[in-house]
């Protein structure tokens, strides 16, 4: 009985030395990536020290250094561990850095700040970015008066992204949409001029064949989920305002994503007036505030349901301003709301922010003007 006892000590140790050996080298690998790695990373200091990064002259010998450790230790690991064992590990998750970006409403210069503070565009309107992924969660436009001039910047990090690795994923908000249906009561003049390079109208602009109007109904979707394959060990939901989950019961954000692509498509302003469709009606995920501003106990079970048939941990919006420039949680942070008042043409003072996800499930708000990085709540 002894020896048995002593045996089954023997092989429990064994596991767990085995794993905890796993567990370093990946966590190895993982520090020296953040370390050497220039734009912002994961690394929970303050923006000015962190992306400073390693000087150069340093880096090499910390490279090869840290390549070796990890390599050796996750090599004894693979020897001697058993078969399947590294399935279950943190390797399932990809090694990258996730960001996304609220309401910018024709703020040129806050967009500009926010993404170069993040590292991920660079002096001359190029992707620096690498393998991050950026979700920028919709309305873009109106209110202020370089939408044109944001646009153009962020297609162009969209088509730069894929050859580093990279992606640029953006969201239809409410006011790309009401441009969409020639509802330009929110437009300057000086951001119609912005929009005129290529367009002799706003109208002409937006239109099916415009190229703004076309370019939205190609680049840009209603909802994004991003897992495991996207650098993310707990899933994420991005969508403009909200998701009810009355319009997602089947759980496949690809399909919500086809039906909406499916109504723009060909659609020119009067149809998408003239025939409207509850996704794009007033609770459907570009307009609705249930979920922002109704009674926390109810918005927060309509929060679980959708979640729970997604599979996603947190539900991320823009749409609803937060008055105090800051992005705020309910739901015990499962509900961000990342509208923080970007830009300047709400009350003359602009207030950029991000958010940045980690691969542990965590997320953290992220103020550029005072290099605050403030955690949110964990649900």
């Amino acid at each position: 009985m002894l020896m048995a006892s002593g045996l089954r000590f023997k092989i429990f140790a064994r596991k767990l030395v085995l794993l905890l050996l796993a567990a370093c080298s990946t966590a190895t690998l993982s520090f020296c990536s953040s370390l050497l790695r220039e734009p912002l990373c994961r690394m929970r200091a303050p923006l000015r020290t962190v992306r400073h990064g390693v000087p150069p002259s340093q880096r090499s010998g910390i490279s090869n250094i840290c390549q070796a450790a990890g390599a050796a230790m996750m090599l004894f690991a693979c020897m001697v561990m058993p078969r399947g064992a590294l399935a279950t590990s943190a390797l399932e998750t990809d090694v990258r850095s996730v960001y996304s970006v609220g309401d910018l409403h024709g703020d040129y210069k806050s967009t500009v700040k926010i993404l170069t503070s993040l590292g991920l565009m660079g002096k001359g309107g190029e992707w620096t970015g690498g393998t991050a992924i950026l979700v920028q969660t919709g309305d873009i436009t109106d209110r202020g008066d370089e939408s044109g001039d944001i646009f153009r910047a962020l297609f162009r990090l969209q088509d730069e992204a894929p050859v580093h690795g990279g992606r640029v994923i953006l969201l239809i908000g409410n006011h790309e949409l009401m441009n969409l249906e020639n509802d330009f009561r929110y437009a300057t003049k000086k951001d119609t001029l912005s929009l005129l390079a290529d367009s002799s109208s706003r109208s002409e602009a937006f239109s099916a064949k415009g190229w703004l109007g076309k370019a939205i109904r190609q680049r840009m979707q209603a909802v994004a989920l991003l897992g495991p394959k996207d650098g993310l060990s707990k899933p994420v939901l991005f969508v403009h305002a909200g998701l009810l989950p009355g319009f997602i019961e089947s759980g496949d954000a690809e399909k919500l994503n086809s039906a909406v692509k499916g109504l723009l498509e060909g659609s020119d302003a009067s149809n998408l007036r003239e025939e409207p469709s509850p996704l794009l009606g007033d609770e459907g995920p570009f307009w609705t505030r249930q979920l922002a501003l109704g009674p926390e106990p109810q918005a927060c079970q309509e929060v679980q349901k959708t979640l729970e048939l997604t599979g996603a941990t947190r539900m991320i919006v823009g749409h609803t301003a937060q008055p105090d420039g800051r992005i705020h949680d309910r739901c015990g942070g499962s509900f961000v709301l990342a509208d923080s008042l970007i830009s300047q043409y709400y009350t003359g003072t602009a207030h950029p922010s991000a958010l940045e996800f980690y691969a542990d499930g965590t997320v953290s708000a992220i103020y550029p003007n005072s290099g605050e990085r403030i955690p949110l709540r964990t649900p």
